[in-house]
Protein backbone atom coordinates (compact mmCIF):
# COMPACT_ATOMS: atom_id res chain seq x y z
CA UNK A 1 0.00 0.00 0.00
CA UNK A 2 1.28 3.56 -0.35
CA UNK A 3 1.55 5.16 3.05
CA UNK A 4 3.26 7.91 2.37
CA UNK A 5 0.03 10.53 2.99
CA UNK A 6 -1.59 7.62 4.53
CA UNK A 7 -3.07 8.56 8.33
CA UNK A 8 -2.79 6.37 11.35
CA UNK A 9 -6.15 5.59 11.55
CA UNK A 10 -6.51 4.45 7.99
CA UNK A 11 -3.27 2.66 8.56
CA UNK A 12 -5.11 0.43 11.52
CA UNK A 13 -8.31 0.38 9.62
CA UNK A 14 -6.34 -1.28 6.73
CA UNK A 15 -4.24 -3.88 9.10
CA UNK A 16 -7.62 -4.72 10.97
CA UNK A 17 -9.20 -5.36 8.23
CA UNK A 18 -7.29 -7.63 6.37
CA UNK A 19 -6.08 -5.10 3.33
CA UNK A 20 -2.25 -5.39 4.70
CA UNK A 21 -0.80 -6.86 7.06
CA UNK A 22 1.40 -5.16 10.26
CA UNK A 23 4.62 -6.83 9.20
CA UNK A 24 3.84 -5.85 5.44
CA UNK A 25 3.39 -2.04 6.48
CA UNK A 26 6.66 -2.11 8.66
CA UNK A 27 8.80 -3.39 6.17
CA UNK A 28 8.14 -0.66 3.97
CA UNK A 29 8.50 2.00 7.19
CA UNK A 30 12.14 0.60 7.89
CA UNK A 31 12.81 0.60 4.23
CA UNK A 32 12.20 4.33 4.19
CA UNK A 33 13.37 4.87 7.39
CA UNK A 34 16.76 3.68 6.83
CA UNK A 35 16.83 5.44 2.94
CA UNK A 36 16.27 8.60 4.17
CA UNK A 37 18.32 8.25 8.02
CA UNK A 38 21.61 8.96 6.01
CA UNK A 39 19.83 12.67 4.69
CA UNK A 40 18.15 13.74 7.41
CA UNK A 41 19.84 12.15 10.66
CA UNK A 42 16.11 11.73 12.56
CA UNK A 43 17.15 8.18 13.92
CA UNK A 44 19.27 7.41 16.46
CA UNK A 45 18.17 4.09 16.56
CA UNK A 46 16.22 1.99 13.91
CA UNK A 47 14.59 -0.84 15.03
CA UNK A 48 14.33 -3.44 12.63
CA UNK A 49 14.52 -6.90 14.29
CA UNK A 50 12.77 -5.51 17.49
CA UNK A 51 9.71 -3.83 15.37
CA UNK A 52 9.13 -6.79 13.22
CA UNK A 53 8.91 -8.75 15.97
CA UNK A 54 6.14 -6.26 17.18
CA UNK A 55 4.38 -6.38 13.85
CA UNK A 56 4.25 -9.68 14.06
CA UNK A 57 2.83 -9.77 17.15
CA UNK A 58 -0.26 -7.35 16.18
CA UNK A 59 -0.60 -9.67 12.97
CA UNK A 60 -1.37 -12.87 15.25
CA UNK A 61 -3.86 -10.91 17.67
CA UNK A 62 -5.57 -9.30 14.35
CA UNK A 63 -5.93 -13.14 12.96
CA UNK A 64 -7.42 -13.79 16.28
CA UNK A 65 -9.97 -11.74 16.00
CA UNK A 66 -9.15 -8.83 18.18
CA UNK A 67 -9.79 -5.12 16.88
CA UNK A 68 -6.74 -3.03 18.03
CA UNK A 69 -6.85 1.01 17.84
CA UNK A 70 -3.18 1.23 16.31
CA UNK A 71 -2.68 -1.98 14.73
CA UNK A 72 0.25 -1.97 12.84
CA UNK A 73 0.52 1.91 12.79
CA UNK A 74 4.70 2.95 12.96
CA UNK A 75 5.35 4.59 15.56
CA UNK A 76 8.82 6.88 16.94
CA UNK A 77 9.99 8.08 20.39
CA UNK A 78 12.41 10.33 21.09
CA UNK A 79 15.38 9.21 22.74
CA UNK A 80 14.47 10.42 26.24
CA UNK A 81 11.60 8.20 26.76
CA UNK A 82 12.79 4.60 27.97
CA UNK A 83 11.46 1.88 24.99
CA UNK A 84 11.63 -1.76 26.58
CA UNK A 85 14.52 -3.90 25.11
CA UNK A 86 16.16 -0.57 22.76
CA UNK A 87 19.04 1.42 23.89
CA UNK A 88 17.75 4.66 25.60
CA UNK A 89 20.57 7.50 25.86
CA UNK A 90 18.90 10.95 26.77
CA UNK A 91 21.04 12.53 24.40
CA UNK A 92 24.27 11.72 25.86
CA UNK A 93 27.03 9.40 25.01
CA UNK A 94 27.50 8.13 28.46
CA UNK A 95 24.16 6.00 27.66
CA UNK A 96 24.39 5.40 24.00
CA UNK A 97 24.75 1.82 25.71
CA UNK A 98 21.91 1.51 28.31
CA UNK A 99 19.29 -0.64 27.20
CA UNK A 100 15.96 0.38 29.77
CA UNK A 101 14.50 -2.91 31.36
CA UNK A 102 11.01 -0.85 31.38
CA UNK A 103 8.95 1.38 29.07
CA UNK A 104 7.64 4.74 29.32
CA UNK A 105 4.02 4.60 30.39
CA UNK A 106 3.01 6.15 27.21
CA UNK A 107 5.00 4.11 25.03
CA UNK A 108 3.82 0.47 26.33
CA UNK A 109 -0.29 2.32 25.95
CA UNK A 110 0.72 2.53 22.51
CA UNK A 111 2.09 -0.97 21.70
CA UNK A 112 -0.63 -2.39 23.95
CA UNK A 113 -2.75 -0.94 20.65
CA UNK A 114 -0.97 -2.33 18.69
CA UNK A 115 1.57 0.35 17.39
CA UNK A 116 4.49 -0.56 16.70
CA UNK A 117 8.17 1.43 17.89
CA UNK A 118 10.18 1.52 15.00
CA UNK A 119 12.93 3.25 16.16
CA UNK A 120 14.51 6.09 18.57
CA UNK A 121 14.82 9.35 17.43
CA UNK A 122 17.60 12.21 17.93
CA UNK A 123 17.51 14.79 20.38
CA UNK A 124 19.38 17.84 22.50
CA UNK A 125 22.27 17.27 24.73
CA UNK A 126 20.22 15.82 28.45
CA UNK A 127 17.13 16.22 25.98
CA UNK A 128 17.49 19.96 26.40
CA UNK A 129 16.76 21.99 23.94
CA UNK A 130 14.57 22.71 20.27
CA UNK A 131 17.07 22.42 17.63
CA UNK A 132 18.95 19.38 18.12
CA UNK A 133 21.86 21.29 17.13
CA UNK A 134 23.70 20.16 20.61
CA UNK A 135 22.74 16.13 19.98
CA UNK A 136 26.12 14.33 20.21
CA UNK A 137 24.86 12.76 16.71
CA UNK A 138 24.41 16.24 15.09
CA UNK A 139 21.58 17.78 14.32
CA UNK A 140 18.23 16.63 12.14
CA UNK A 141 17.44 18.16 9.04
CA UNK A 142 14.51 19.45 7.75
CA UNK A 143 12.83 17.71 5.20
CA UNK A 144 11.50 20.68 3.67
CA UNK A 145 15.45 21.90 3.96
CA UNK A 146 18.28 20.01 4.50
CA UNK A 147 20.48 23.08 4.87
CA UNK A 148 18.67 23.89 7.78
CA UNK A 149 17.53 21.87 11.39
CA UNK A 150 14.50 20.28 11.92
CA UNK A 151 13.82 21.59 15.18
CA UNK A 152 12.25 17.89 15.96
CA UNK A 153 13.38 14.67 14.89
CA UNK A 154 10.37 13.50 15.46
CA UNK A 155 8.16 16.03 13.42
CA UNK A 156 10.81 15.61 10.68
CA UNK A 157 10.32 12.29 10.58
CA UNK A 158 6.41 12.53 10.57
CA UNK A 159 6.64 15.13 7.62
CA UNK A 160 9.07 12.63 5.79
CA UNK A 161 6.74 9.72 6.05
CA UNK A 162 9.41 7.50 8.02
CA UNK A 163 6.66 7.11 10.75
CA UNK A 164 2.50 8.11 11.25
CA UNK A 165 2.91 9.20 15.03
CA UNK A 166 5.37 10.62 16.63
CA UNK A 167 5.45 9.77 21.10
CA UNK A 168 8.32 13.08 21.96
CA UNK A 169 8.68 15.63 25.28
CA UNK A 170 7.71 18.73 25.42
CA UNK A 171 9.30 21.66 28.00
CA UNK A 172 9.39 24.87 26.62
CA UNK A 173 8.02 24.17 22.87
CA UNK A 174 10.44 21.85 21.55
CA UNK A 175 7.50 19.39 19.96
CA UNK A 176 5.49 22.41 18.92
CA UNK A 177 8.54 24.70 17.35
CA UNK A 178 9.81 21.61 15.64
CA UNK A 179 6.08 20.68 14.08
CA UNK A 180 6.10 24.34 12.88
CA UNK A 181 9.53 24.00 11.45
CA UNK A 182 8.58 20.88 9.58
CA UNK A 183 4.50 21.51 8.44
CA UNK A 184 2.85 18.59 11.04
CA UNK A 185 0.54 18.57 13.74
CA UNK A 186 1.94 18.91 17.34
CA UNK A 187 0.12 18.39 20.73
CA UNK A 188 1.28 19.29 23.97
CA UNK A 189 -1.24 18.06 26.85
CA UNK A 190 -2.38 19.50 29.77
CA UNK A 191 -0.06 18.62 32.62
CA UNK A 192 -1.57 15.28 34.42
CA UNK A 193 -3.17 14.24 31.20
CA UNK A 194 -0.24 11.71 30.27
CA UNK A 195 1.63 10.01 32.66
CA UNK A 196 5.14 10.76 32.70
CA UNK A 197 6.50 7.46 34.08
CA UNK A 198 9.88 6.54 31.82
CA UNK A 199 10.47 10.06 30.56
CA UNK A 200 13.68 11.90 31.34
CA UNK A 201 13.23 15.34 32.02
CA UNK A 202 15.59 18.33 32.82
CA UNK A 203 12.66 20.34 34.53
CA UNK A 204 10.38 18.72 36.29
CA UNK A 205 7.73 21.15 36.38
CA UNK A 206 7.47 21.60 32.69
CA UNK A 207 8.60 18.59 30.85
CA UNK A 208 5.21 16.74 29.33
CA UNK A 209 4.61 13.94 26.31
CA UNK A 210 2.94 15.27 23.47
CA UNK A 211 2.00 13.85 20.09
CA UNK A 212 3.10 14.58 16.79
CA UNK A 213 1.06 13.40 13.45
CA UNK A 214 -0.33 14.65 10.39
CA UNK A 215 -3.76 14.01 11.04
CA UNK A 216 -5.83 15.46 13.62
CA UNK A 217 -7.48 12.36 13.71
CA UNK A 218 -4.50 10.80 14.37
CA UNK A 219 -3.19 12.99 17.35
CA UNK A 220 -6.80 12.39 19.00
CA UNK A 221 -6.57 8.65 18.51
CA UNK A 222 -3.42 8.52 19.91
CA UNK A 223 -4.09 10.67 23.21
CA UNK A 224 -7.15 8.75 23.70
CA UNK A 225 -4.66 5.70 24.42
CA UNK A 226 -2.22 7.36 26.28
CA UNK A 227 -4.04 9.54 28.37
CA UNK A 228 -5.40 8.54 32.04
CA UNK A 229 -4.46 8.21 35.63
CA UNK A 230 -1.24 6.14 36.23
CA UNK A 231 -0.47 5.27 40.15
CA UNK A 232 3.39 5.38 39.31
CA UNK A 233 3.22 9.17 38.48
CA UNK A 234 1.81 10.90 41.02
CA UNK A 235 0.93 13.89 38.84
CA UNK A 236 -1.34 12.58 36.70
CA UNK A 237 -5.19 13.51 37.53
CA UNK A 238 -8.61 10.70 37.28
CA UNK A 239 -9.79 11.93 33.71
CA UNK A 240 -12.30 9.56 32.42
CA UNK A 241 -13.89 11.51 29.39
CA UNK A 242 -13.97 10.05 26.08
CA UNK A 243 -12.27 11.81 23.65
CA UNK A 244 -14.57 11.41 20.63
CA UNK A 245 -17.88 12.18 22.56
CA UNK A 246 -16.32 15.79 23.47
CA UNK A 247 -14.74 16.10 19.79
CA UNK A 248 -18.22 15.86 18.32
CA UNK A 249 -19.64 18.84 20.19
CA UNK A 250 -17.31 21.41 18.19
CA UNK A 251 -19.17 23.87 16.58
CA UNK A 252 -17.30 26.89 15.22
CA UNK A 253 -20.67 29.37 15.77
CA UNK A 254 -20.66 28.76 19.25
CA UNK A 255 -16.37 28.95 20.03
CA UNK A 256 -14.59 32.22 20.67
CA UNK A 257 -10.98 32.37 19.54
CA UNK A 258 -8.73 35.17 21.32
CA UNK A 259 -6.45 36.74 18.69
CA UNK A 260 -3.43 39.17 20.24
CA UNK A 261 -3.16 41.85 18.29
CA UNK A 262 0.04 43.00 20.24
CA UNK A 263 1.53 39.74 20.12
CA UNK A 264 1.31 39.42 16.34
CA UNK A 265 3.28 42.75 15.77
CA UNK A 266 6.31 41.62 17.15
CA UNK A 267 6.47 39.18 14.41
CA UNK A 268 8.70 40.02 11.32
CA UNK A 269 6.75 41.11 8.43
CA UNK A 270 6.28 37.47 6.85
CA UNK A 271 4.85 35.91 9.43
CA UNK A 272 2.69 38.58 10.42
CA UNK A 273 1.10 38.57 7.23
CA UNK A 274 0.66 34.92 7.45
CA UNK A 275 -1.01 35.30 11.11
CA UNK A 276 -3.04 37.84 10.04
CA UNK A 277 -4.30 35.62 6.83
CA UNK A 278 -5.04 32.71 9.32
CA UNK A 279 -7.42 35.30 11.57
CA UNK A 280 -9.16 35.76 8.60
CA UNK A 281 -9.67 32.46 7.37
CA UNK A 282 -10.26 31.25 10.70
CA UNK A 283 -13.46 33.61 11.00
CA UNK A 284 -14.72 32.73 7.57
CA UNK A 285 -14.67 29.28 9.39
CA UNK A 286 -17.43 30.18 11.46
CA UNK A 287 -15.18 31.24 14.91
CA UNK A 288 -16.06 34.46 16.64
CA UNK A 289 -12.43 35.76 17.42
CA UNK A 290 -11.44 39.00 19.69
CA UNK A 291 -8.30 40.61 20.88
CA UNK A 292 -6.73 39.88 24.25
CA UNK A 293 -3.46 40.99 25.86
CA UNK A 294 -1.06 39.30 27.36
CA UNK A 295 1.22 41.60 29.30
CA UNK A 296 3.71 39.26 31.31
CA UNK A 297 4.86 37.36 27.62
CA UNK A 298 8.70 38.62 28.64
CA UNK A 299 8.66 37.91 32.04
CA UNK A 300 6.92 34.77 31.46
CA UNK A 301 9.87 33.99 29.39
CA UNK A 302 12.95 34.92 32.02
CA UNK A 303 10.63 33.21 35.12
CA UNK A 304 10.40 30.15 33.13
CA UNK A 305 14.45 29.84 32.64
CA UNK A 306 15.15 30.24 35.81
CA UNK A 307 12.97 27.61 37.18
CA UNK A 308 14.16 25.24 34.43
CA UNK A 309 17.63 25.96 35.05
CA UNK A 310 17.06 25.25 38.93
CA UNK A 311 15.47 22.15 37.83
CA UNK A 312 18.23 20.69 35.89
CA UNK A 313 20.89 21.78 38.23
CA UNK A 314 18.57 19.50 41.23
CA UNK A 315 17.88 16.68 38.32
CA UNK A 316 20.84 16.57 36.79
CA UNK A 317 23.03 16.37 39.99
CA UNK A 318 22.29 12.67 40.69
CA UNK A 319 24.95 12.15 37.35
CA UNK A 320 27.82 12.04 39.38
CA UNK A 321 29.46 9.07 38.39
CA UNK A 322 28.34 6.91 41.53
CA UNK A 323 24.68 6.81 41.31
CA UNK A 324 24.20 7.86 37.77
CA UNK A 325 26.46 8.38 34.65
CA UNK A 326 29.58 7.21 33.24
CA UNK A 327 32.38 7.23 35.49
CA UNK A 328 36.03 7.76 35.14
CA UNK A 329 39.26 7.31 37.17
CA UNK A 330 40.00 9.69 39.42
CA UNK A 331 42.24 10.54 43.05
CA UNK A 332 39.45 11.89 44.62
CA UNK A 333 36.02 12.86 45.16
CA UNK A 334 36.36 16.32 43.42
CA UNK A 335 38.00 15.10 40.04
CA UNK A 336 35.26 12.05 39.97
CA UNK A 337 32.44 14.53 39.92
CA UNK A 338 34.27 17.00 37.50
CA UNK A 339 35.62 13.88 35.10
CA UNK A 340 31.96 11.66 35.10
CA UNK A 341 30.18 15.37 34.42
CA UNK A 342 32.11 15.85 31.62
CA UNK A 343 31.79 12.64 30.04
CA UNK A 344 27.76 13.01 30.50
CA UNK A 345 27.37 16.27 30.04
CA UNK A 346 27.40 18.24 26.56
CA UNK A 347 27.82 22.43 27.19
CA UNK A 348 24.22 22.98 27.29
CA UNK A 349 23.40 20.55 29.93
CA UNK A 350 26.87 22.02 31.76
CA UNK A 351 25.51 25.62 31.20
CA UNK A 352 21.98 25.07 32.52
CA UNK A 353 23.54 22.66 35.34
CA UNK A 354 25.68 25.58 36.11
CA UNK A 355 23.13 28.62 36.01
CA UNK A 356 20.92 26.61 37.94
CA UNK A 357 23.22 25.83 41.20
CA UNK A 358 23.98 29.66 40.97
CA UNK A 359 20.26 30.32 40.94
CA UNK A 360 20.22 28.11 44.07
CA UNK A 361 22.83 29.75 46.03
CA UNK A 362 22.62 31.49 49.35
CA UNK A 363 21.97 35.10 48.35
CA UNK A 364 20.80 34.44 45.06
CA UNK A 365 17.47 32.68 45.69
CA UNK A 366 15.70 34.79 47.32
CA UNK A 367 16.68 37.25 44.49
CA UNK A 368 16.05 35.26 41.83
CA UNK A 369 14.14 32.05 41.93
CA UNK A 370 11.29 33.07 44.50
CA UNK A 371 10.72 36.29 42.12
CA UNK A 372 10.57 33.49 39.50
CA UNK A 373 8.24 31.66 41.22
CA UNK A 374 5.95 34.55 42.05
CA UNK A 375 6.21 35.79 38.12
CA UNK A 376 5.22 31.74 37.75
CA UNK A 377 1.99 32.92 39.51
CA UNK A 378 1.00 35.82 38.18
CA UNK A 379 0.89 34.34 34.58
CA UNK A 380 -1.10 31.25 35.50
CA UNK A 381 -3.56 34.01 37.18
CA UNK A 382 -3.50 36.20 33.26
CA UNK A 383 -3.77 33.48 31.01
CA UNK A 384 -6.83 32.24 33.39
CA UNK A 385 -8.55 35.53 33.67
CA UNK A 386 -7.68 35.52 29.74
CA UNK A 387 -9.79 32.04 28.80
CA UNK A 388 -12.11 33.27 31.18
CA UNK A 389 -13.17 35.31 27.95
CA UNK A 390 -12.27 33.25 25.42
CA UNK A 391 -13.03 29.81 24.63
CA UNK A 392 -9.00 29.14 22.87
CA UNK A 393 -6.56 31.69 22.29
CA UNK A 394 -4.57 31.41 18.88
CA UNK A 395 -0.74 32.45 19.58
CA UNK A 396 2.18 32.12 17.03
CA UNK A 397 4.49 29.24 18.11
CA UNK A 398 7.71 30.65 16.67
CA UNK A 399 9.40 33.74 15.47
CA UNK A 400 11.55 32.79 12.86
CA UNK A 401 12.20 30.23 10.71
CA UNK A 402 14.78 27.15 11.71
CA UNK A 403 17.98 28.23 11.71
CA UNK A 404 21.00 26.68 8.97
CA UNK A 405 22.71 24.19 9.79
CA UNK A 406 26.01 26.30 9.48
CA UNK A 407 24.80 28.97 11.25
CA UNK A 408 26.03 29.75 14.82
CA UNK A 409 23.16 31.04 17.52
CA UNK A 410 24.56 32.69 20.79
CA UNK A 411 22.46 30.72 23.02
CA UNK A 412 21.12 33.36 24.74
CA UNK A 413 19.24 34.60 21.61
CA UNK A 414 17.66 30.79 21.26
CA UNK A 415 16.28 31.12 24.47
CA UNK A 416 14.25 33.86 23.19
CA UNK A 417 13.36 31.63 20.18
CA UNK A 418 10.67 30.06 22.97
CA UNK A 419 8.90 33.29 23.74
CA UNK A 420 5.70 31.90 22.71
CA UNK A 421 5.66 28.60 23.64
CA UNK A 422 7.49 28.71 27.19
CA UNK A 423 4.98 30.73 28.63
CA UNK A 424 2.09 28.42 28.10
CA UNK A 425 3.91 25.74 29.94
CA UNK A 426 4.51 27.93 32.50
CA UNK A 427 1.13 28.04 32.89
CA UNK A 428 0.41 24.81 32.30
CA UNK A 429 -2.20 24.79 29.47
CA UNK A 430 -2.43 22.21 26.50
CA UNK A 431 -1.65 23.63 23.41
CA UNK A 432 -1.62 22.43 19.89
CA UNK A 433 0.70 23.67 17.03
CA UNK A 434 -0.48 23.32 12.86
CA UNK A 435 0.39 24.56 9.83
CA UNK A 436 -1.03 27.56 8.79
CA UNK A 437 1.02 28.50 5.19
CA UNK A 438 4.28 29.10 4.32
CA UNK A 439 7.56 31.54 4.09
CA UNK A 440 10.05 31.42 1.97
CA UNK A 441 8.90 27.80 0.86
CA UNK A 442 8.95 26.72 4.84
CA UNK A 443 6.15 25.81 6.69
CA UNK A 444 5.06 28.41 9.42
CA UNK A 445 2.76 27.27 12.32
CA UNK A 446 0.85 28.89 14.67
CA UNK A 447 -0.66 27.43 18.36
CA UNK A 448 -3.94 27.12 19.75
CA UNK A 449 -4.26 27.28 23.51
CA UNK A 450 -7.17 26.20 25.81
CA UNK A 451 -8.23 26.05 29.15
CA UNK A 452 -6.76 22.91 31.22
CA UNK A 453 -8.02 19.62 29.77
CA UNK A 454 -9.54 21.10 26.76
CA UNK A 455 -7.46 18.52 24.18
CA UNK A 456 -10.82 17.82 22.56
CA UNK A 457 -11.78 21.22 22.24
CA UNK A 458 -8.42 21.98 20.47
CA UNK A 459 -8.51 19.19 18.11
CA UNK A 460 -11.63 19.79 16.97
CA UNK A 461 -11.29 23.37 16.11
CA UNK A 462 -8.27 22.33 14.52
CA UNK A 463 -9.45 20.12 12.43
CA UNK A 464 -11.98 22.89 11.00
CA UNK A 465 -9.90 25.57 9.98
CA UNK A 466 -6.43 23.42 9.35
CA UNK A 467 -5.61 23.15 5.11
CA UNK A 468 -4.44 20.18 3.82
CA UNK A 469 -1.20 19.29 5.31
CA UNK A 470 1.56 19.28 2.28
CA UNK A 471 4.69 17.13 2.25
CA UNK A 472 7.70 18.20 2.07
CA UNK A 473 9.39 17.95 -2.12
CA UNK A 474 9.62 14.31 -3.17
CA UNK A 475 12.99 15.20 -4.43
CA UNK A 476 14.12 14.63 -0.85
CA UNK A 477 11.86 12.49 0.84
Amino acid sequence: MEFRKMTACRAAEAVNNGETTACQLIKEILERCNVLNGKLNTFIKIAGPEALEQAAAVDKQVKSGQKLPLAGVPVAVKDDLCCRDLPTSFGSPAFKNFISPYGAAAVEKLTDAGAVVIGKTNLDDMGIGSTTTSSPAGPALNPWAPDRVAGSAGAAAVAAAQCLIFLESDSGGALRQGASHCGVIGLRPTMGRVSRYGLHTFASSFGQIGITASSTDDILAALEVISGFDARDASTALYREKSAEKNAAVEPEIIKIGYPTAIIALLAPDHRNLMERAREDIEASGFQLTDFKLDLLAEALRAYYIIAFAETSSNLSRFDGIRFGMADYAENLDELYYKSRRLTFGQEASRRSIFGTFILSQGNYDRYYRQALKIWTLVRREFTAVLDQCDLLLMPAVRTLPQLVTEQIDFCRLYEEDLFCAPVSLAGLPSLCLPVGEVDQLPVGLQLVGRPFSEEMLIGAASRIIPEIKFPPNVIC
